[in-house]
């Protein structure tokens, strides 16, 4: 942890939802899947390189959710879990089963190791969701909770979720799921492949994110190169001749690396 702010930084207070819109479709039949990441307002990512630092950051691109998608968009992966909460629907007249949700895991490799980048402001919503833990061969679902934010999860259960349980669909119902990807040691693109049931006959759905598939790291085993934390500086005190704020990533104690403007 990153202890300290250098000379008269001052974080960053960000209002909003703390949601990444990310459309996840699959509008076939039988049944149809949207669906968005979930970003915290305090978040962590691993990047592969230095160079996936901007050098220069928009002052429009400088609050938690904007800087988030900046630094996915360069590469960074979440670190150690991604969380997205989809909507499935059935749009038939008959009804609708699913007996599973699958991760299917696209790439697999060594956690980025570069850079750690943190956003400090923190709080989310406590809610049920399904975990699956990336660094299994074959990630299956399990019933959890998260406790005070979307980083603290708990696993309920003695067996994964769909070996006692089902999701049953009426006509035109549909139901809000979480769904949390974990990483321990292993960097992990994946979507997901929910098996669905209906008049007797089986299939799978992929559902993929129209943005690609998603991308989780977790931790290096020999630590990151650097460690960053996110916040702004008053541009004032830096010079005399400019006004408002700059961004400022923080590095060790006692020394500072900025993403000026």
């Amino acid at each position: 942890m990153i202890e300290g702010i250098v000379g008269s930084l001052v974080v960053a207070m960000i209002i909003g939802a703390g949601v990444c819109l990310r459309r996840w479709l699959k509008r076939g039949d039988p049944l149809a899947v949207t669906g968005e990441v979930l970003v915290p307002k305090a978040w962590e990512m691993a990047l592969p390189s230095d160079d996936a630092l901007p050098q220069h950051v928009p002052q429009d691109k400088r609050t938690y959710v904007p800087m988030y998608r900046l630094l996915r968009h360069r590469g960074a992966a979440d670190f150690k879990a991604t969380t997205a909460r989809l909507l499935v629907e059935n749009r038939t007249e008959q009804q609708l089963t699913i007996t599973n949700i699958k991760v299917h895991k696209e790439q697999v490799g060594e956690p980025f190791s570069a850079v750690w980048v943190r956003y400090p402001p923190a709080g989310a919503a406590g809610a049920v969701v399904l975990d699956f833990l990336l660094d299994e061969p074959i990630p299956e679902a399990w019933e959890a909770a998260y406790e005070d934010s979307i980083g603290d999860l708990t696993r309920s259960g003695n067996r994964p979720y769909f070996d006692d349980n089902v999701i049953t669909l009426s006509p035109g119902e549909s139901q809000s799921l979480l769904i949390t990807g974990r990483a321990e040691s292993v960097r992990c693109s994946w979507w997901l492949k929910i098996e669905v049931v209906q008049a007797g006959k089986r299939r799978l759905v992929d559902v993929v994110p129209e943005g690609g598939a998603l991308l989780t790291s977790g931790a290096p085993a020999g630590g990151f190169g650097r460690q960053l934390e996110w916040s702004w500086y008053d541009e004032m005190r830096a010079s005399s001749h400019h006004h408002g704020y700059d961004a400022c990533a923080v590095a060790q104690p006692n020394s500072s690396e900025c993403l000026t403007a």
